[in-house]
């Protein structure tokens, strides 16, 4: 519905600029096509610079945006592993696992999620996932047939985390954002300067190249903040998930 809405708003900004540029002396259609002859060659060069420019950036964010969610998912599936595994060790470890797993996942939701999209790093965080390492470091002392495991389990959480950690802090270097909003400003403004006899014609081309530009302005920006609510965007849902199941867990054995 959100989507709708600022297409039609777009639609109106279209036209009324068209309509209103149109009107300005020495820019309108009859005089553009008896005074620019070959600008639509230099203008298809703009386009084509725009272009590998912009499918450049789509293509490095959007390879961002796997590993984001790999990371995430190997994250999770480490931490439900290391959940199962405490179901096998003695009662008062697995309890006290188990309870450092929930409250591990309840930070990232609550806490961590807050700046996720900095790569900035949570103080309770940090200490959480160090006191479920040092659960897993004194296992030898309880439940020795199980700590390889439990280590091999940890050192995946860990190197998860530390990758979506990573990734979350990757931009686009300011120098290619100002080529890329350049480039998309050049191409929607000198659009204007390319004239076309039928009015029509001349207005949906010129609404079609800002309307396309826009996009993908749009999918730039939305692959450069994965976490921030928009078209698209990745959500906490698998950690509340596995908060629930753990949480229900913890509750069943009260």
């Amino acid at each position: 519905m959100l989507l709708f809405v600022q297409s039609i708003l777009f639609l109106i900004f279209i036209t009324v600029l068209f309509v209103c540029v149109r009107l300005i002396p020495g820019i309108n259609s009859l005089t553009l096509v008896a005074t620019s002859e070959g600008i639509g060659w230099l203008y298809s060069e703009i386009g084509l610079i725009f272009g590998i420019f912009a499918a450049f950036t789509i293509q490095a964010q959007a390879k961002k945006w796997d590993d984001l969610i790999s990371s995430i998912r190997q994250e999770v599936i480490s931490l439900r592993r290391l959940f199962w595994l405490s179901n096998h060790l003695p009662p008062e470890v697995g309890k006290k696992l188990q309870l450092g797993i929930q409250e591990y996942l309840g930070l990232v939701i609550h806490e961590g999620w807050k700046n996720i999209d900095t790569g900035d790093r949570s103080t309770g965080l940090e200490n959480s996932i160090h006191f479920l390492q040092e659960v897993v470091f004194d296992l030898p002392k309880t439940a020795p047939e199980y700590f390889s495991t439990a280590i091999a389990i940890i050192r995946g959480i860990f190197e998860s985390r530390e990758n979506r950690i990573f990734q979350s802090s990757k931009r686009t270097s300011l120098l290619l954002k100002v080529t890329i909003y350049t480039g998309a400003i050049m191409m929607i403004v000198l659009s204007y300067f390319i004239g076309v006899s039928n009015f029509w014609i001349d207005y949906i081309f010129t609404g079609s190249i800002a309307f396309l530009v826009t996009l993908i302005i749009m999918v730039v920006e939305d692959l450069e903040h994965p976490y921030r609510p928009g078209h698209w965007h990745i959500t906490q849902d698998a950690y509340q998930k596995l908060l629930n199941e753990v949480s229900k867990n913890n509750l069943n054995k009260k």
